[in-house]
């Protein structure tokens, strides 16, 4: 269980405002019902010397109720009829500070425990972290004490980005020969581009100012161009020699320009693609290894951005952003030094603006930076609405609620608009004001120069060459300022990769693992208790032992502990306490892959791959011939319906296996259960949702598939466990029963005989 959920951008926002420099985040949960029932939204929030309630749909905006830890005396969960709430006793008064569905329950009744340990705590920061405390989520800073992004343990405002540019391009290393060569490449563009300038000089000064002054007069004091028969009509040959070899410089200035650039771009869009390919390659390698805590603690749309869209961003910024910016730089160090070597007294004049336009482009990066933050975030929410809502349309259209989706889609996609609104307003005052600056730069260099050129201190060749030359280098300053853009959002995109990578799978294998080679199905827990934040124990002290080939029930409530205890075998997660041994060893000393590929899991919805059926049916088992995969398929009863589709086997099962019917995505379920030969078998409602000739069909299936196998099977439907060896009936994380059918039934106050008189009494209902 979370303690920190996720939230929108504005109660994050609001939330930052509120808490104070340095102060600890350890609860944020989401209450779902008005004090008066009605649905609506509030968040909890706890520090170590406040609770704080957010109200987002205040009247006038996000409204925070601020209650002090030591005002508090005492703190309880109520359970109502359809609801529960949060009650703080307060001096003279009792308050309730958050009401929920009981869907929530359960997270909020982790909360008194909290407060319990935050009021035994010093309120000294420093104390608290030295002292015996239950272990906590904290959601903070350790540096700078603010209040981190929820399931993100990075802080942006804490990161050095010289850092996570040095380490993008560590992936430039493999393929550093390319990019020398590229960078090579750049050098020579540099070069080249400074070449121009200097043969106009040599065009104006050397071929057409000659000419023109010998067919200029001056009549009534004014210059005008003439021919009289002592002027020559046609120029010395040594001059139309000169422009024939400025305009062959200049073709072949522009040739080896086009071949450079042609080698240039493709030799970075190769680099490009070998690094998109390397970043995503690696961080969706390193997504299969991560927990499954990790992923209750992003969403679906924020990791599919990290893996497409942000990867590209970087790719962009090594390949074309980061040459571009080296180009400019060394465009701007080769021009001002032609500058100052051609004048340096009009340099040191033209250059004044210069400082001007760096100090405020340091400013408008450092403020852009936060805005591409809420940028991203804002796409990440978005992705993750379309990815939770486009694979849920039928149920969207079931209920006809369109209309809201829609609005929801406008709500997240305005509030996008409105970041990137806030980035076009900063551009809109920054871009304008460098133009101004250099504009200003220039208007400055055309006066003291065209002065010179009258005092003819300069010519018109080398003024025409320096203001070329102080076009260009504004070209490049301004680049810069353009590319600072594209700079911070390719930092803001690595920091988010980089997260990713930086995280440490919660399940390790041990140094020295052994292989556990073929199992044979014993499994013992010693005194296991699991919790998920620290604080409410889902299993408290479970102990039972599984004979190989016994087949066990899992009975009780919801939130008994069931599902959590299947995972804890496929070591999904580690235990909190105790021990879980497979034939005799803690799972903790195997290799969790080869512990795992002994493990078959049949689940309530099974999940299918896009793909064929065979596809499906050998997904554990990739090297399975056509004979093995029919095999398994008729033994869990799915081969008559296969063969009925036209393309039997190769049937395309869609997305999630959306062509499929329940039963049938069932059966082949358990069809790719069989085919790995699994030690152990977890049914985990394997028949809950199917009608009863399905049922019976898949019922079927699975004797043929327990056969010889240690089985645990959770279900609700008690009829479908009459044949077990054992149930262990749980209630609040603990195993209050064991027995069989018969046995259980005859223990008239169990907990287990209340159930199946609950179900018989259901099935009553429904036969009337």
């Amino acid at each position: 269980m979370d303690l920190v959920e996720p939230i929108s951008d504005e109660i994050e926002e609001c939330l930052r405002h509120t808490l104070k420099s340095g102060e600890l985040l350890m609860v944020l949960l989401t209450a779902d019902l008005s004090p008066d029932g009605r649905y609506d939204e509030s968040y909890l929030v706890l520090t170590q010397e406040r609770l704080l309630v957010l109200h987002p749909n205040g009247i006038s905006g996000p409204e925070v109720e601020d209650i002090p830890l030591s005002n508090i005396a005492k703190v309880q969960t109520c359970n109502y009829v359809g609801s529960g709430a949060l009650i703080v006793d307060l001096p003279g008064q009792t308050q309730e500070v958050v009401r929920f569905s009981q869907g929530n329950y359960f997270k909020f009744s982790a909360v008194p425990h909290i407060v319990d340990a935050a009021l035994a705590q010093p309120t000294d920061g420093a104390e608290a972290e030295t002292s015996s405390s239950p272990p906590r989520r904290v959601e903070h800073c350790s540096t700078c004490g603010r209040a981190l992004r929820p399931g993100s343990t990075v802080c942006p405002n804490c990161i050095r980005k010289t850092e996570t540019f040095w380490r993008l391009f560590s992936y430039i290393q493999p393929y550093r020969g390319i990019a020398l060569l590229g960078f090579a490449l750049t050098l020579m563009m540099t070069a080249l581009t400074l070449v121009p300038p200097k043969l106009n000089e040599i065009l104006i000064d050397d071929v057409i100012v000659p000419v023109v002054t010998n067919y200029t007069q001056v009549v009534d004091g004014t210059p005008k161009q003439v021919l009289t028969p002592e002027a020559p009509k046609i120029p010395p040959p040594e001059t139309v020699k000169l422009l024939l070899w400025v305009v062959g410089a200049f073709l072949c200035l522009h040739l080896i320009r086009a071949l450079v650039s042609g080698i240039r771009m493709w030799t970075l869009g190769w680099l490009g693609q070998r690094i998109t390919y390397d970043l995503q390659t690696e961080i969706y390698n390193y997504l299969q290894f991560l927990s499954l805590s990790f992923y209750s603690r992003h969403s679906t749309g924020r990791i599919m951005t990290r893996v497409t869209t942000d990867t590209e961003r970087m790719r962009g910024f090594i390949t074309s952003g980061f040459q571009d910016m080296v180009i400019a730089i060394l465009t701007l160090i080769g021009i001002g030094i032609m500058l100052l070597w051609m004048n340096w007294e009009l340099a040191i004049l033209a250059l004044l603006p210069t400082p001007l336009i760096v100090v405020g482009t340091m400013i408008y990066r450092h403020r852009i930076h936060w805005v591409f933050h809420t940028i991203w975030r804002r796409i990440s929410v978005l992705n993750s609405l379309l990815a939770d809502t486009i694979p849920g349309v039928k149920v969207v259209k079931t209920f006809a609620q369109e209309d809201r989706e829609v609005e929801r889609f406008d709500r997240r996609n305005s509030e996008l608009r409105v970041s990137r609104m806030e980035s076009v307003k900063m551009k809109a005052v920054f871009l304008p004001s460098i133009a101004l600056i250099t504009s200003i730069g220039s208007v400055i260099l055309w006066w003291f120069g065209g002065s010179r050129v009258l005092e003819n201190t300069l010519t018109l060749g080398e003024l025409q060459a320096f203001i070329a030359y102080m076009v260009m280098f504004y070209g490049p300053v301004r680049d810069l300022s353009n590319l600072s853009d594209q700079l911070e959002s390719a930092a803001t995109t690595a920091e988010r990769v980089f997260e990713i990578l930086d995280t440490e799978p919660e399940i390790l294998d041990l140094p020295g693992a052994q292989d556990p080679g073929c199992i044979e199905g014993r499994i013992e827990f010693r005194n296991v208790s699991f919790t998920y934040d620290g604080f409410a124990r889902i299993l408290d002290a479970v102990t039972f032992t599984t004979e190989p080939g016994e087949m066990i029930g899992l009975v009780g409530h919801s939130g008994a502990g069931k599902s959590t205890l299947v995972n804890l075998i496929s070591r999904f997660y580690d235990a909190t306490d105790g021990e879980i041994l497979i034939d005799g060893v803690s799972i903790t000393e195997l290799e969790q892959r080869k512990l795992r590929s002994q493990i078959g899991v049949v689940l309530q919805e099974p999940l299918l791959f896009q793909g064929s059926i065979a596809d499906n049916i050998a997904y554990g088992t990739p090297r399975a011939t056509r004979a093995e995969i029919i095999a398994a398929a008729r033994a869990a009863n799915a081969h008559q319906f296969i063969m009925n589709f036209p393309d039997g086997y190769d049937t395309e099962v869609g997305e999630r296996g959306g062509r499929l019917s329940g039963g049938e995505r069932q059966r082949i379920s358990i069809a790719r259960a069989l085919i790995g030969n699994p030690r152990i078998l977890i049914l985990d409602e394997a028949t809950s949702s199917v009608d009863t000739q399905t049922e019976y069909e898949i019922q079927e299936a699975l004797e043929r598939l327990i056969a010889n196998r240690t089985t645990i099977a959770i279900a609700h439907r008690l009829s479908t466990l009459k044949n077990a060896d054992r149930l262990l009936v749980m209630d609040k994380g603990q195993i209050v029963e064991v027995g069989t059918h018969k046995e259980l039934l005859a223990t008239k106050e169990g907990v287990y005989r209340r159930l199946v008189d609950m179900q018989t009494e259901l099935s009553k209902v429904r036969a009337l």
